[in-house]
């Protein structure tokens, strides 16, 4: 893969170890550096260096933790 070309949705979530359709929300919520969707096909697709900017975020949804930790 060269460094401009982009991969899918599937293979990222399958590298990262989520879920395509928790991934996808990822997308739409933009917590992915580098994923552009698509203008014709619609369809997400993940650029390099791609990045999670999920800081304070449980990694299986997109709530927000408190403070303490605890959800």
């Amino acid at each position: 893969m060269s460094h401009s070309e982009g991969i899918s949705l599937r293979k990222f979530a399958d590298k990262i170890g989520v879920t395509e359709a928790t991934l996808r929300k990822w997308c739409r919520a933009g917590k992915v550096i580098g994923a552009r969707l698509h203008p014709l096909t619609r369809k997400w697709v993940i650029y390099p260096p791609a990045k999670l900017a999920l800081d304070n975020f449980h990694p299986k949804s997109l709530r927000c933790l408190g403070k303490g930790g605890a959800a």
